[in-house]
C-alpha cells in the first residue's frame, strides 16, 4: 500500500515511516506499516471533504504517521509510547501548541475513544475506518492473528465475543463515517451475532 498525495507530507514522515518499516515486528499483523498507512490515506480523504486548511492538514498527516509507533517498543499504552518516542523527532519542525495537537490526535486513539475536538474525531475514525468496511474480514483477521500471539484469546468463541462487545460499544465520531460506514458496521455486527448463535 502506497501514501497518497506524498507530496503533501513532510519529510519528517518519511523518516518516521522509514523507522516503523524498520522496527515494527513481524508479529503485528493488524498494527503494521500498511494499516499506519491506510490510516494517514483515510485522514487524507477528510481533509479534503472538510477543506482542512493547510497547517492543520500538516498536523493530522503527522498524527496520523505517529500514532501507533509506540508499538516498535511495546503493545502496553502505546499511545502514550508514542508521544514519548516522537516528541524528541517532531519538536524541531512543530510549536508546542502544534505537538499538543499532535499529541491530542493520538491520544484520541486510544480504545475507548474519546475524542475532544474535531481533529481528533478525524483521527478516531480514520483509525478505526476498517470496522464499516468491506475489507473488515481480513483486517480482523490480522488483529485476531495479533491477540493470539500475545494471549489476549485463545478460542474462536472467545474472538467472536471480543469482536462483538467490541463493535457494540464503538461510535463513529464524524458525520462522514456515520453515514458512510456506519451502516456496515451494524450488518457486521449482526452477522457475527449469528455465526457465535450457530458455535
Amino acid at each position: 500500500m502506497d501514501l497518497d498525495n506524498k507530496k503533501t507530507y513532510p519529510d519528517i514522515c518519511f523518516q518516521i515511516l522509514n523507522e516503523l518499516k524498520q522496527k515494527l515486528a513481524p508479529h503485528l499483523r493488524y498494527h503494521s506499516y500498511k494499516h499506519i498507512v491506510d490510516v494517514a490515506n483515510v485522514c487524507d480523504k477528510y481533509i479534503k471533504l472538510y477543506r482542512i486548511d493547510d497547517n492543520m492538514a500538516k498536523l493530522i498527516r503527522i498524527a496520523a504517521i505517529c500514532h501507533d509507533f509506540g508499538y516498535t517498543v511495546s503493545p502496553i499504552d502505546h499511545e502514550e509510547r508514542s508521544i514519548l518516542l516522537i516528541e524528541p523527532i517532531l519538536n524541531s519542525i512543530l510549536t508546542k501548541q502544534e505537538l499538543e495537537i499532535v499529541n491530542g490526535m493520538i491520544r484520541a486513539t486510544k480504545i475507548p475513544q474519546e475524542p475532544k475536538t474535531f481533529y481528533d474525531k478525524i483521527l478516531a475514525d480514520a483509525d478505526l475506518d476498517y470496522l464499516g468496511r468491506t475489507d473488515y474480514d481480513e483486517l480482523s483477521e490480522n488483529l485476531h492473528q495479533e491477540f493470539l500471539h500475545f494471549g489476549i484469546i485463545s478460542t474462536e468463541r472467545e474472538w467472536l465475543d471480543l469482536q462483538i462487545k467490541f463493535l457494540e460499544n464503538h461510535k463513529f465520531h464524524t458525520l462522514y463515517a456515520k453515514l458512510n460506514r456506519r451502516k456496515l458496521k451494524l450488518s457486521k455486527l449482526k452477522e457475527l451475532k449469528q455465526k457465535r448463535s450457530s458455535l
